[in-house]
């Protein structure tokens, strides 16, 4: 009889740490289980001992309160054993609460503090853009494409540092505005070594050599170095991404253009500036295309993504 007694003991054990071990795998760390266990040994066998687990009626062990006790007829009494659990699950709101939203941070807001690009126009920026587009894809990338597979990187390098030397005029004059006398004096130095040293700015000699870095400056970056606003965001057929203010910058920029000054007509200059540009184009063809995948609006990262660059340069 004690070993009936042991057996149902152990039996009642079992199940409270298979349960338990349930519990614990699905990751209720939250849950609050509290059991209460009343053995009661007696010398008589239970008027129920002959039950096994399909005769227990089960319950949902997820419900806020659960007591889970054997299934007996009216005309049987109680078990010795009882074992009661209960399951304090937390609120699904009470983890966050409403006024903590506020608090919150967008993961995918800029780091840098850059103004937000007013665009009023932007029915037709949208577009001028897909007009851009289709340039792009159907004749540009084609073209593009052939030239950077044709032409060697080095001389690609060669021809972007011919044309970024002759425009030192445009950077010395934007430089020497802003009071940078750092970037004059680099400019100056740059242009001296790299146009007879380094075979008329083939060869970036200043950089390589004697460590002295490339300047990027415009007219636009004087105008936003004196407080001119943007103004509104622009989309310029062939151009591409502007705005009101980098619009006359690069209208008076273009009186320091060597391009324009020293061409014999206005082909020819429209030849270079396309050369220019296609030469550029062949360097960021492959992140161009990575843009289209990975964009669900390519026109907003375009616009947002000039806009940061270019206030970038304005504040460096």
């Amino acid at each position: 009889m004690l070993n009936k007694t042991y057996c149902r003991f152990i039996t009642s054990l079992s199940f409270f740490f298979l349960f338990f071990g349930f519990v614990s795998i699905v990751g209720a760390s939250d849950v609050t289980i509290e059991m209460e266990q009343y053995a009661q040994v007696s010398s008589t066998p239970s008027s129920h001992s002959h039950l096994d687990w399909r005769d227990i009626d089960w319950k949902d062990p997820f419900v806020k309160k659960g007591v889970y006790k054997p299934h007996v007829s009216s005309n049987e009494s109680p078990s010795g054993s009882h074992i009661k659990l209960e399951l304090k699950m937390p609120s699904p709101t009470s983890m966050v609460q409403p006024d903590t939203f506020d608090n919150l941070e967008d993961p995918f807001a800029s780091k840098l503090n850059t103004p937000e690009m007013s665009d009023p126009f932007e029915d037709y920026n949208r577009l001028m853009f897909d007009f851009n587009q289709g340039f792009y894809d159907n004749l540009m990338k084609p073209v593009v494409t052939e030239y950077r597979d044709f032409v060697n990187e080095d001389i690609r390098i060669g021809i972007a540092n011919i044309f970024d030397n002759a425009m030192a005029p445009l950077k010395l004059v934007s430089s020497f505005l802003q009071g940078d006398f750092d970037k004059t004096g680099r400019v100056i130095g740059r242009t001296i070594i790299n146009t007879t040293i380094g075979l008329g700015g083939m060869i970036d000699i200043a950089d390589k050599v004697f460590d002295i870095k490339d300047v990027n400056e415009d007219l636009d970056q004087v105008l936003g170095a004196y407080g001119v606003p943007t103004g509104p965001y622009i989309m310029l057929p062939f151009f591409g991404p502007s705005y009101a203010r980098n619009i006359v910058g690069r209208i008076g920029g273009s009186f320091l253009s060597p391009t324009v000054h020293f061409s014999p007509g206005v082909e020819v200059a429209v030849g270079l500036s396309a050369t220019d540009e296609l030469n550029d184009t062949s360097f960021i063809i492959d992140d161009i295309d990575q843009m289209d995948d990975s964009t669900i609006d390519k026109y907003e990262s375009v616009r947002d993504f000039y806009g940061q660059y270019r206030n970038i340069l304005v504040n460096e």
